[in-house]
């Protein structure tokens, strides 16, 4: 049998991704589920979802017309759910890991988020909004947010100013730039009494999206390990979350799953390839504007084809080459200028397939 070994370089962050399941293509609406409704006299409501690992909450400070949260149980990776409000003064709902009192973050594995969902129009969160990761830590008191998208305008995403507080770094992961505000709350609610004082941490992504994966373990490290933010040892939850400071919308999940994984996946948190398996790697550059370069070198002779597809599996390019056992080869996917965003390069040799991510930066 003939195989063929790639290595591709990349001249920009990539980070190895294992899930078996691409989030961005699961986007069957999910039907049924159970509703937990919020009243004037429950604003706080929670459980855990039974046949999976998740627990869910939603709370509102005070209720309008309508508050709710429909979580869908086993489908769509088991944490998935659809959260509706109608003029709260604070709506959350949100869906994952809950600890109470657990350990520091370094005790469990990688903690990935994949998600999907389609959501109301802008402008329907109310003054502000957010949508991702939420959580809170212990010893000392955090309350934190991994915000990739919100309700507000396009074009004022959330800032200092939504947030308060100040910037104190920024950094690369998933393929986007997330910008990192501390902010300090006094004397305000929080999962401790309703007059306490904590720090807030928000990574805040500058390009929002619908779908994709988030490396939440890589945010507590930048936190703690580069910008030694406080953070602490005990964590309380770690959850995926709609936030709506007023006005009336919905957001309806048609995945999303959480996963703890040993090794950390394939991803862009600089600008090199960080491999973590001992697996054939692909190696692709990506040039200067947006040309899609894969170098490799054969241990079969045959023919080799190389392809280019986009996120939603569309074919871009492809191209077949005549290889030879121990050459070294190169090939670049001229497409002129291509969107920013995620690409898949695919090698096909005689039957062997390989494939790797890439990422087109803005």
């Amino acid at each position: 049998m003939k195989v063929l070994y790639l290595f591709i370089v990349i001249t920009m962050p990539l980070v190895a991704v294992a899930q078996t399941v691409d989030p961005c293509t699961q986007n069957t609406p999910l039907t049924g589920g159970t509703l937990v409704q919020l009243s004037s006299s429950k604003t706080d409501l929670s459980g855990y979802i039974s046949g999976t690992p998740y627990h869910y909450e939603v709370y509102a400070y005070s209720v309008g017309q309508n508050a709710n949260i429909m979580y869908y149980g086993n489908q769509g990776g088991g944490a998935a759910y659809k959260a509706e409000w109608t003029n709260p003064n604070d709506y959350l709902g949100r869906v994952g890991y809950y600890w109470g009192t657990g350990g520091p973050y370094t005790q469990y594995k990688n903690i990935y988020c994949d998600f999907n969902y389609t959501r109301s129009g802008q402008g329907t969160g109310g003054n502000y909004s957010y949508i991702g990761i939420y959580g809170w830590t212990k010893n000392p008191l955090v309350e934190y947010y991994i915000v990739d998208d919100w309700f507000g305008n396009d074009n004022s995403p959330v800032t200092i100013a939504t947030t308060g507080g100040q910037i104190v770094g920024s950094f690369t992961v998933d393929g986007a730039i997330y910008d990192v505000i501390e902010n300090t709350r006094i004397n305000q609610p929080s999962i401790l009494g309703t007059t306490t004082t904590f720090t807030q941490i928000f990574s805040v992504r500058r390009t929002p999206r619908k779908c994709g994966t988030i490396s939440v373990t890589e945010h507590f490290k930048e936190w703690t390990d580069n910008l030694k933010l406080p953070f602490g040892n005990q964590m309380y939850e770690c959850s995926f979350l709609t936030e709506a400071g007023g006005g009336t919308g919905w957001l309806d999940a048609s995945y999303l799953s959480f996963s703890q994984e040993d090794e950390p996946r394939e991803s862009l948190t600089g600008n090199e390839l960080i491999l973590n398996n001992t697996l054939p790697k692909l190696h692709v550059n990506v040039l200067s504007g947006s040309d899609v370069n894969v170098n490799f070198t054969a241990t079969g002779n045959g023919e080799t084809e190389l392809r280019l597809y986009n996120l939603t599996g569309s074919l871009i390019a492809s191209t077949n080459l005549q290889t030879i056992t121990g050459k070294n080869y190169s090939y670049t996917f001229n497409q002129g200028k291509l969107p920013s965003g995620v690409y898949v390069v695919q090698m096909n040799s005689n039957g062997n397939l390989e494939q790797t991510k890439v990422i087109i930066p803005e």
